[in-house]
């Protein structure tokens, strides 16, 4: 059995995380849609046709997903398994495959992202996954093996990128990326992709610790330096 994992009080919260608490702050009165865990998200824009994966909302109009998910500037849309709304890119990063999508009306649970000492999820945790697999929550058990640095390429295939993640035992497929991971009610990753090697390995991104170029295009609203219609290596 893994022993107890020490929480330490929070001080303060990234930029991140302060913009999505005073965006609930202004609109959470307004969470009208039937509450879920977790988000889907249906992406148009990149062949052969639809990108599908998970997300979380991380305040009633803002959810969190995985960059690859939403490339290639199309059609985005996003359901909570009982009503859809529509959505646009308001943060992306290619290289840690994050992404924030700002979405017309509020939908979804909101959850906050835990910004406390990485150190303190102690290896072994155990955590959830929220997902979203034809329309319907699907909850994943996931144990945390350990925080790391990923090294891994962005998401066109055209470099090597380190970034703050996490790595994982957990049953995960097709369309879980972007997908919300849990440590007692907060969340402290994003599913990126599982391992090829290993059976039951997979690995998500720590959207805090690798949040850095989301707080920048959130806090200043330009997305410029990065190319919202790309879809693949050029």
């Amino acid at each position: 059995m893994p022993g107890p994992r020490r929480r330490p009080r929070h001080r303060g919260r990234s930029t991140l995380v302060a913009s999505a608490l005073a965006a609930t702050a202004l609109a959470g009165c307004a969470r009208l849609d039937p509450a879920s865990d977790a988000l889907g998200v249906v992406a148009t824009g990149c062949p052969p046709g639809t990108s599908n994966g998970s997300a979380v909302a991380i305040t009633p109009r803002l959810v969190l997903t995985a960059a690859h998910v939403v490339k290639g500037g199309g059609a985005i849309t996003v359901t909570n398994g009982f009503t859809s709304t529509t959505g646009t890119i308001a943060a992306f990063d290619p290289e840690a495959d994050l992404a924030l999508v700002a979405l017309d009306r509020p939908i979804g649970r909101t959850f906050d992202l835990y910004d406390g000492d990485a150190n303190a999820v102690a290896d072994g945790t155990e955590a959830v996954a929220y997902v979203m697999r034809d329309g319907e929550l699907v909850t994943v058990p996931v144990t945390v093996r350990r925080s790391i640095t990923l090294q891994s390429e962005d998401i066109y295939v055209q470099g090597m990128y380190e970034h703050a993640a996490w790595e994982l035992d957990a049953e995960i497929q097709s369309g879980d990326s972007g997908g919300a991971v849990l440590v007692d009610g907060e969340v402290i990753g994003v599913l990126r992709f599982r391992s090829n090697a290993r059976d039951a390995r997979a690995y998500a991104v720590d959207p805090v610790r690798a949040g850095a170029v989301l707080e920048a295009q959130r806090a200043t609203g330009d997305l410029s330096a990065v190319d919202l219609a790309r879809c693949y290596t050029e």
